[in-house]
């Protein structure tokens, strides 16, 4: 290949890299707020075997989470007497999730983390996403059914999106948030979901429906019937990605030059 048309192929190259990198962003920092509808939950879960509500929250843990182990979470803070729900409940309000870095440390035994690998297009954000958005923190809820199958976490979990769920039904908007822990499998679909992106800021905000992870709980039907028990909040910075493409094709450039010159040297 001569020089001239070398030349040619890097700058294109170049051009491609560039509008790549231009175009490719991810997220970085920020949280996800669920506030759940305890009567919603309460009337989309079946099982209910006892004066006890069917489902309800008992403990939540924010990036707190991050160092404790599967077996600590299910069985942390378990109450003495486990007829005694009032005492058990917490509120279901502004339970606040942190989006996980670009690397995670190891995991404690059980638990599965994930790190963010989320990017798209600022441009076309839906047409484009791939990848999760880990978040940090883990619920637990307590269930009407027998020990030891009574609680239920909920955790690790990623913020995807699904663009074959979208518009399925009214509102689907294909949105998830998938739990890892324990089993994988979708904690909640996403609806009603307004997205704005302005300047590096990104926000969703919208309602919270029943993933099929609760189908074993009873909660298929209210599913099924996009049942709405909650709404939610995300908020987070966007980043370009590393054109790390960009130095590469650089660097060819600067062999290119090189070279050149020792060509011209050697006639």
């Amino acid at each position: 290949m001569n020089s001239k048309l070398l030349s040619i192929t890097i700058f294109g190259l170049l051009a491609a890299f560039q509008v790549t990198s231009t175009l490719a962003a991810t997220v970085s920092g920020g949280s996800l707020i669920l506030n759940l509808d305890r009567n919603a939950l309460i009337a989309g879960t079946l099982l209910d075997n006892t004066p006890a509500p069917s489902i309800y929250v008992e403990e939540f843990w924010d990036v707190s989470a991050a160092n404790k182990t599967f077996v600590e979470l299910r069985d942390g803070n378990t109450p003495a007497d486990i007829k005694d729900f009032a005492n058990n409940e917490i509120s279901a309000l502004g339970l606040q999730y942190t989006v996980n870095g670009f690397t995670i440390p190891p995991n404690p035994v059980g638990r599965e983390i994930r790190a963010t690998d989320f990017s798209f297009d600022p441009n076309n954000l839906t047409a484009s996403a791939t990848g999760g958005i880990g978040l940090n923190g883990a619920i637990r809820f307590r269930v009407d059914v027998d020990r030891p199958n009574n609680r239920i976490l909920l955790g690790d979990m990623t913020l995807e999106y699904h663009p074959d769920l979208e518009g399925a039904s009214f509102g689907r908007s294909g949105w998830l948030l998938v739990n890892h822990i324990g089993f994988d499998a979708d904690a909640f679909e996403l609806f009603d979901v307004t997205t704005q992106l302005s300047g590096n800021a990104l926000t969703l905000n919208g309602n919270l429906g029943f993933g099929w992870g609760f189908d074993h709980l009873g909660s298929r039907i209210a599913r099924e019937n996009d049942m709405r028990i909650g709404t939610f909040s995300f908020q987070t910075t966007v980043v370009p990605v590393p054109a790390a493409l960009w130095l590469f094709a650089s660097g060819l450039l600067g062999l290119m030059g090189v070279s050149n010159q020792t060509r011209k040297a050697s006639v």
